[in-house]
């Protein structure tokens, strides 16, 4: 491909990362966009660098057959399964890979298929089985669920986000829009889960040189006493973000324990989470602060999102609401796919020793 053309895919690659972000479909780091070249190559968005700050220069170019890459930047961690998807699709030539909400909620239930409707219309969202991300494993499930479900441009990983496939950049957008709006229907549907994502901001602080800086000056006394409890049980932290969401404030009164529902919350928050409970003698004023667990829930407060920075703090208050819609829609629906504690334990420590530093790297 000539030089001008390379670079018009890498910019349409970085165009459609801001749109996906701009509906909400892509935060952060997370997720990634593909654009097939020829028969054996594709370009692929790097490892730990924000869509905002993406130049042309970062996209990457991979050998799908081989996997080998140009240049010092990093491609993807999922380079994998989008190379299984352009190999087992012949008439795919866009990839977009993303951690949206509702679709990634639906895809935590355990189910096969999602049996939904869209503008009026039944449809039907494959789900590829769990396996760990970035791995061999997950890439095959993705080519079998493809294989069996040959009509679909879209696909659930389970426990994970999607896959959305397109013979261009607006097919594959499209069917993430159509895939994220289906999986609300049916969680609303199936689930009477109807719950607005978001991060709805309480009482923050930071702390500077030893002392908390509040966000809110006039923040309460008995707020204050938490944050400080936190600073001083968890010296690695240096910003609280208190999300009081719907679906955390809802989480904070009726649940007691947080498995990992899915893959980004055991990678940023942990392997569990304890609610405290006020029944029966139990001391719903206590709190369960844990050096490996990013998040303190209060009774009936919503939850302290913890981190180094207030970016960290803050993708940690997005993945957890986000985890609190997959735990009230798997309570509502009555069954769900639980990740293992090993396989949390194992996500968790390559994020905090590698994909973390990564991101660090770029700011």
């Amino acid at each position: 491909m000539k030089s001008d053309s390379m670079r018009a895919e890498k910019e349409e690659i970085i165009s459609v990362g801001r749109q996906l972000h701009d509906k909400g479909l892509l935060v952060r780091t997370w997720g990634n966009i593909s654009s097939r070249i020829d028969e054996t190559h594709f370009l692929i968005t790097p490892s730990g660098i924000r869509y905002e700050d993406l130049t042309p220069e970062m996209i990457v170019c991979v050998n799908m057959e081989d996997l080998s890459y140009e240049g010092n930047i990093l491609p993807s961690s999922e380079k994998l399964v989008h190379a299984a998807c352009y190999q087992q699709r012949g008439d795919a030539c866009f990839i977009v890979h993303t951690h949206q909400v509702y679709a990634s909620c639906a895809g935590a239930l355990g189910l096969h298929e999602i049996n939904t409707e869209y503008e009026e219309d039944d449809i039907c969202i494959p789900c590829a089985p769990y396996a760990l991300p970035g791995t061999q494993k997950l890439a095959e499930h993705v080519r079998e669920t493809l294989q069996r479900y040959k009509q679909s441009n879209g696909l659930i990983m389970s426990n994970h986000g999607t896959v959305c496939l397109g013979g261009n950049s607006m097919e594959a957008v499209g069917e993430a829009v159509k895939m994220e709006i289906a999986a609300n229907n049916f969680l609303m549907d199936r689930c009477n889960t109807d719950i607005r994502h978001g991060v709805s901001e309480g009482y923050g602080s930071r702390k500077s040189d030893g002392v908390i800086i509040y966000d809110v000056e006039d923040t309460p006394d008995r707020v204050k006493r938490i944050h400080e409890e936190i600073y001083a049980k968890r010296p690695d932290v240096f910003c609280i973000v208190h999300n009081r969401s719907e679906a955390v404030m809802l989480t904070s009164r009726r649940t007691v324990h947080m498995k990992p529902l899915l893959d980004d919350f055991a990678q940023l928050i942990g392997t569990s989470v304890t609610v405290p409970l006020n029944v029966h003698g139990h001391d719903g004023d206590r709190l369960h602060i844990r050096k490996d667990v990013n998040v303190v829930f209060n009774l009936n407060d919503g939850a302290y999102c913890l981190g180094k920075s207030r970016d960290d703090a803050e993708a940690v208050a997005i993945v957890l609401d986000k985890g609190c819609i997959a735990q009230i829609a798997a309570t509502r629906y009555g069954e769900a796919h639980f990740l293992t504690w090993m396989d949390c334990l194992k996500m968790n420590r390559h994020y905090r020793n590698s994909y973390s530093k990564l991101a660090e790297q770029h700011e």
